[in-house]
């Protein structure tokens, strides 16, 4: 049970990341700026490649 729910916290946290690299790609695209959207982007993908790890 205590497994599950570290695994729980742990996509949650990437969730709650996720949410906010995609804000910030967006106040990116806003603004067009090119440069800091394809970091956020790069973050993004970090981010989302994070679960791989565990299987």
């Amino acid at each position: 049970m205590i497994n599950f729910l570290s695994y729980f916290a742990f996509f949650v946290l990437l969730l709650f990341g996720l949410f906010g690299t995609m804000t910030q790609m967006s106040a990116a695209l806003d603004e067009a700026d090119v440069e800091r959207f394809s970091i956020w982007t790069s973050i993004a993908s970090v981010i989302a490649g994070l679960p791989i790890f565990l299987w």
